[in-house]
C-alpha cells in the first residue's frame, strides 16, 4: 500500500496499492501492461471530481515534461503530456511561440487540462483541448497510437476529451502562434449593466469573463486585450505564498464560517475593496494607470492560493445572462452559507466528441466553495438550475450526472462509448466514478 494521494482542494484522497512514475513513453507502456486496474493518471490534481481515485495503480507523469520540438512553418510545438501550463509558457516563448488562449489556472499538466476540457475565455477562442493538432496514445494493451485528423481519427475525436478513459496520453502537438502581449484593464461594472452588456463586451474584446459576489450589486469586469505596449516581467508566487489579497479572502472566509449572518457584508465589502469603477468602455484614470501588460503566459494565470472546491457547467452562449442571474438569486434565497464569488466565461464552439462546447458556442458559470466548508447542498441546488439550462458540466469539476443524462446532452456518446470499448475491453482505467458516467456495472 502506497501513502494516501489528495487532490488539490484535499477533498479527494486515494490509497493506491501501485503508484507509477515513468519517464518515457516506453515506460508508460510497460507498466500499462501488468499494473493493478483500476489505472489512472494523477497530473497536479486541479480536478475536483474523483477522476484520479482508485485502489489500483495512480500513474504520475510528472517526469514526462518539455517540449519535443517545434514548427515555425506550422506553428505547432510537439509536448510532453506531464508538462505543466505554467513551464510550458516560457519554453514555448524561448521557440517565439505562445499558446492562442488559456485559464487563469496554469498549474495543471496539459494532458489533465486537454482531456477535462480545460478553457479560458473569449468569444472566439476554444478551450485548450480546441487547439490539440495530435496526440499519443498508450492504450491499456501498452499499444501506441498516433492520433490525429487523418490518422485513427475517430480516437482524436474522441480523445481530445476523455479524462483518461481511452489511455495514457505521452506527446500532445499543440497548435499555437506568435508571442503576443496582452494588457489587462477592469474594474467594478453594475451586474445588471454587466449582462446586460455581455454580448456586446464579448464581441468587442479578445478576453471577457467577470466575477460577482451574488450579495453585491456590482460585478468585478475583467478585459484582455492585445498590445503592442512593452511587457512587464511577472514574478510568480509559489504554491503557497499568499499575497494579501488572499490573505484578506482567507480572513473573510473564515469569518463566515464561524459567523455566517456577516457573508452579505462580506461580499460586498470584498467587491468595493477590488478596484475602482469600469464604466462607459473605458477604465477611469486610477485604473488605466494601473493596467497590466505583459507576455500572454504571464498575463492569462491568476495566482490562486486559497484552496476551493467547484462546480461549472457550459450553457448555451445566448442563455448565459439569464442563467447566472437566476443561480445568483437561488445562493441569496437559499439560506446556504458561501462566499466565493461566480465566474462568467465565453467559451467558443469545438467538435471534440466530449467536449462541453461540442456544436456550441457557450457561456461557462463557476460556483466555489471554500475548501473548509461542505458543498454538496450549495451546489446540489445550482446544478439544477444548470440542467434546466441544457447545461453540460466541466469533467474536473463537481457534478452528479450520470450516463443517461450524457446521452441525451451529447450528441457522439454512442460513438465514444464504441471507441473506449473498443481500446479499453476490459475496463482498465475505469475507476467507480467513471463507472457511473459511462453506466458501466
Amino acid at each position: 500500500m502506497t501513502d494516501v494521494w489528495s487532490n488539490w482542494s484535499g477533498w479527494v484522497k486515494a490509497w493506491p496499492k501501485e503508484l507509477a512514475a515513468p519517464s518515457t513513453e516506453e515506460e508508460v507502456a510497460e507498466v500499462l501492461k501488468t499494473a493493478a486496474a483500476p489505472v489512472r493518471v494523477a497530473g497536479r490534481g486541479h480536478s475536483f471530481t474523483p477522476l484520479v481515485e482508485t485502489d489500483g495503480t495512480i500513474m504520475t507523469m510528472w517526469a514526462l515534461r518539455g517540449v519535443v520540438d517545434h514548427d515555425e512553418t506550422t506553428q505547432t510545438a510537439r509536448v510532453k503530456a506531464g508538462t505543466t501550463i505554467r513551464d510550458l509558457g516560457p519554453e514555448l516563448f524561448e521557440r517565439g511561440l505562445a499558446l492562442v488562449n488559456q485559464g487563469d489556472i496554469d498549474r495543471q499538466a496539459l494532458a489533465g487540462a486537454v482531456g477535462t476540457g480545460t478553457h479560458g475565455t473569449g468569444g472566439a477562442l476554444g478551450s485548450v483541448s480546441a487547439a490539440v493538432e495530435g496526440f499519443r496514445l498508450a492504450t491499456a494493451s501498452g499499444e501506441i497510437l498516433t492520433c490525429n485528423r487523418n490518422e485513427n481519427a475517430d480516437v482524436f475525436d474522441a480523445g481530445r476529451v476523455s479524462f483518461g478513459s481511452l489511455g495514457v496520453m505521452t506527446e500532445i502537438t499543440m497548435k499555437c502562434r506568435r508571442v503576443y502581449a496582452l494588457e489587462e484593464t477592469g474594474g467594478r461594472m453594475p451586474i445588471e449593466e454587466a449582462l446586460a452588456r455581455a454580448p456586446e463586451l464579448r464581441d468587442s474584446e479578445r478576453h471577457f469573463e467577470f466575477f460577482w459576489f451574488p450579495f453585491a450589486d456590482q460585478a468585478l469586469v475583467k478585459f484582455l486585450k492585445e498590445t503592442d505596449k512593452e511587457p512587464r516581467p511577472r514574478r510568480r508566487r509559489p504554491d503557497g505564498e499568499m499575497a494579501q489579497s488572499d490573505k484578506t479572502m482567507v480572513w473573510a472566509c473564515e469569518a463566515s464560517r464561524y459567523l455566517p449572518f456577516l457573508r452579505a457584508p462580506l461580499q460586498k465589502f470584498l467587491t468595493s475593496a477590488s478596484g475602482s469603477r469600469y464604466s462607459g468602455g473605458a477604465a477611469e484614470d486610477e485604473d488605466r494607470e494601473k493596467s497590466k501588460v505583459r507576455w500572454s503566459h504571464d498575463a492569462f494565470p491568476s495566482d490562486r492560493n486559497v484552496r476551493f472546491n467547484e462546480m461549472e457547467y457550459a450553457v448555451p452562449a445566448e442563455k448565459g445572462p439569464e442563467c447566472i442571474r437566476e443561480v445568483g438569486e437561488h445562493m441569496r434565497k437559499c439560506g446556504i452559507n458561501f462566499l466565493f464569488p461566480l465566474e462568467f466565461r465565453y467559451v467558443a464552439a469545438d467538435d471534440a466528441w466530449l467536449s462541453p462546447f461540442y456544436n456550441r458556442d457557450s457561456v461557462t458559470i463557476s460556483v466555489h466553495q471554500y475548501h473548509k466548508q461542505p458543498y454538496k447542498e450549495l451546489f446540489a441546488g445550482v446544478e439544477d438550475i444548470f440542467r434546466r439550462y441544457e447545461g453540460r458540466p466541466h469533467w474536473g469539476k463537481l457534478h452528479t450526472l450520470g450516463a443517461a443524462d450524457f446521452e441525451t446532452l451529447y450528441p457522439r456518446w454512442g460513438d465514444f462509448q464504441n471507441v473506449r470499448q473498443r481500446l479499453d475491453p476490459t475496463g482498465k482505467f475505469l475507476n467507480a466514478h467513471l463507472k457511473r458516467i459511462f453506466g458501466v456495472s
